[in-house]
């Protein structure tokens, strides 16, 4: 009898062993073949699963968008205001092991829809909306002026966040990434 596999479950176990090798090893180290590896599958095998490295990409990106999603809900339940864009803020920003990794899927998901010339739909609207409600609540707590534009200051602060992005997966320099975070903390003070 031949063994029942599920495909969704080897996909979820492909994508996660994925950003280990990223983790671990950077981008150029999580090849297909160490992936294979990793795995303990052949390299053909792999590809049943995914059609090519771009699509194991994309859903690798979609993975770290919901795991920042995890992380930012937790980091920010209970605040409001300022201490919780701050929050959010530092939860964006390759600062960390984990968010190190997921920044260099999220550079190289947006290459490969670059390339592919696919219409590229931003998740990251949901970051810049819960921005503005934190910055509209800092307003309103006369944490920030009552006339802040709350919705520029959040259109800057997530430009600064896919440059610290950019920045951290070419050159792997920590200290752009933190004083790229420092940079928003103070954007949302600016006006």
């Amino acid at each position: 009898m031949p063994k029942i596999v599920d495909h969704e479950q080897r996909r979820t176990a492909i994508v996660s062993t994925f950003l280990s090798l990223v983790e671990q090893r950077g981008l150029d180290g999580a090849t297909s073949r160490a992936l294979a590896a990793e795995l303990g599958i052949s390299n053909s095998l792999l590809w049943r699963y995914f059609s090519d490295m771009d699509a194991l990409i994309e859903r690798a990106y979609r993975e770290v968008v919901a795991h920042t999603n995890a992380r930012v809900a937790q980091s920010i339940d209970g605040r409001t205001g300022l201490a919780a864009a701050y929050a959010l803020i530092d939860e964006l920003f390759p600062v960390t092991t984990a968010s190190k990794a997921e920044a260099r899927v999220v550079v190289e998901y947006w290459g490969a829809k670059a390339r592919n010339k696919n219409s590229y739909v931003e998740p990251h609207n949901c970051w810049r909306l819960k921005l503005v409600d934190f910055l509209t609540e800092a307003s309103a707590a006369g944490e920030i002026p009552a006339d802040a534009p709350v919705h520029t200051l959040a259109n800057a602060v997530m430009g600064i966040v896919g440059n610290a992005q950019i920045e951290y997966a070419m050159s792997g320099d920590d200290h752009v990434a933190l004083a790229a975070r420092d940079l928003a903390r103070s954007v949302v003070r600016l006006h």
